[in-house]
C-alpha cells in the first residue's frame, strides 16, 4: 500500500506539470493562449496578466520568487537567474535554480513568500486559487497560464526579458529557439501523415491528447495521436484502445521513473502488446519529460527528441539519453 500511495503521488504530479502546458478548461481549444502583453519600452513598465490585471513595475525586478519550472528555466537562461530568490520544489533545473528556496508547487504559502520580501511572484495556472490569498497580503503576482504551443513559448521569452531587464539575452534565445524550430518542421516529411503514435505518461496509461502542450507537438511533427478524440487534455486509455489503435510508435515519459520505470522490455511483456507495431520493431523509446511538460527553454530540445524518434531516417536515431529516459 505505501508503494502504491508513492506511485499514485507521482502520477498525480506528473500529470499537473504535464497539465501546465494545457488549456484545460477548454479542451477543444488547440492555438495558444495569448500572451501577456507589456506596455512602454523601459521602466516604470505596466504588464497585463493572463486574468487582465495590471502590474507596474518600477524598477527591474531584484528579488522574483517563481512558482513555475518552466518560468524558472526562462529567467534563468535569460540571465535573470540571480534575480531569483526561490522557486517551486519541480524547480531543478538549472543546478542553480535546484538551490533556491524552495515554495510547494500546489499549495504555496503566501506567508513564506510574503517573508523572502519579492518584488516579483509569478505564479501560474496550478496556484490560480492562490492568487487572491498572495496580493491580500500585497505581494506583487503576476499570473500567467502556461502557453499552449511552442510559439507562445517563445513570445513568453521576450516577455520575460523585457520586465527582468534582459530584453537583448530574451530576444537571442528566442530567435535561436524559433529558428531551430523552423529547422526540425522543414525536415518532416510532407504529403502523408507521420506514424501513429502513443504517448505515455505512466504505467496506468494516461497519455496527451492534441489539446495539451505536448500533443501540439506531436501535431507540428504530423505524428497521428491515438489520444486524438479523448474528452480531456490528458486522458487514461484503456489497454484494449491502445492495442486497438496499433501504434507504430510508443514514447514513453516514464522510462526514467524513480518507481515503476518502463521500458521496451516491460511494454512487451503487458498482456496482448505483443502484437503491436511499435513493440514488433523495437520502437518503444524512452524520453525526457521534462522537456515536454515544461513550456521553456528547452522544449525545442524536446522537439528535436520526439522528431529523432518518430523519423530517424531523418533525424538520426535517438541517442542513448533519450532512450533511456531521464526521469523528472
Amino acid at each position: 500500500m505505501r508503494a502504491l500511495s508513492t506511485r499514485l503521488a507521482m502520477v498525480a504530479a506528473l500529470l499537473w506539470l504535464a497539465a501546465c502546458g494545457a488549456n484545460t478548461p477548454a479542451p477543444s481549444a488547440a492555438t495558444s493562449t495569448a500572451a501577456p502583453s507589456a506596455t512602454a519600452a523601459a521602466f516604470p513598465r505596466t504588464v497585463t496578466d493572463s486574468k487582465g490585471t495590471s502590474l507596474t513595475l518600477d524598477a527591474a525586478p531584484k528579488r522574483i520568487v517563481s512558482l513555475s519550472p518552466a518560468v524558472t528555466e526562462v529567467l534563468f537562461a535569460i540571465g535573470a537567474g540571480s534575480q531569483v530568490v526561490a522557486s517551486d520544489r519541480f524547480s531543478d533545473f538549472p543546478v542553480e535554480a535546484a538551490k533556491t528556496a524552495k515554495l510547494d508547487y500546489s499549495q504555496p504559502s503566501a506567508e513564506s513568500a510574503l517573508a523572502l520580501s519579492p518584488d516579483l511572484v509569478v505564479m501560474t495556472s496550478r496556484q490560480q486559487q492562490q492568487v487572491p490569498q498572495f496580493r491580500a497580503l500585497r505581494l506583487p503576482v503576476l499570473y500567467m497560464e502556461e502557453p499552449t504551443s511552442i510559439d507562445a513559448a517563445i513570445e513568453n521569452v521576450r516577455l520575460y526579458g523585457g520586465i527582468t531587464g534582459h530584453p537583448a539575452e530574451a530576444n537571442a534565445l528566442a530567435d535561436s529557439m524559433r529558428a531551430r524550430v523552423a529547422r526540425v518542421v522543414a525536415q518532416v516529411p510532407s504529403g502523408a501523415d507521420g506514424p501513429r503514435v502513443f504517448y505515455e505518461l505512466s504505467p496506468e496509461l494516461y497519455s496527451a491528447a492534441p489539446n495539451s502542450f505536448i500533443g501540439s507537438m506531436l501535431t507540428m511533427l504530423r505524428a497521428r495521436n491515438v489520444a486524438e478524440g479523448a474528452k480531456t487534455a490528458f486522458p487514461q486509455l484503456s489497454s484494449e484502445a491502445v492495442i486497438a489503435a496499433n501504434p507504430q510508435v510508443v514514447l514513453l515519459a516514464d522510462s526514467g521513473s524513480t518507481s515503476g520505470s518502463q521500458s521496451l522490455a516491460t511494454v512487451s511483456a503487458r498482456a496482448g502488446w505483443s502484437v503491436i507495431d511499435a513493440v514488433k520493431n523495437g520502437r518503444v523509446i524512452g524520453i525526457d519529460p521534462n522537456l515536454g511538460n515544461r513550456p521553456g527553454p528547452r522544449v525545442v530540445d524536446g522537439l528535436e527528441q520526439m522528431a529523432r524518434a518518430l523519423y530517424p531516417e531523418r533525424f538520426g536515431t535517438p541517442t542513448p539519453t533519450a532512450t533511456a529516459g531521464t526521469g523528472r
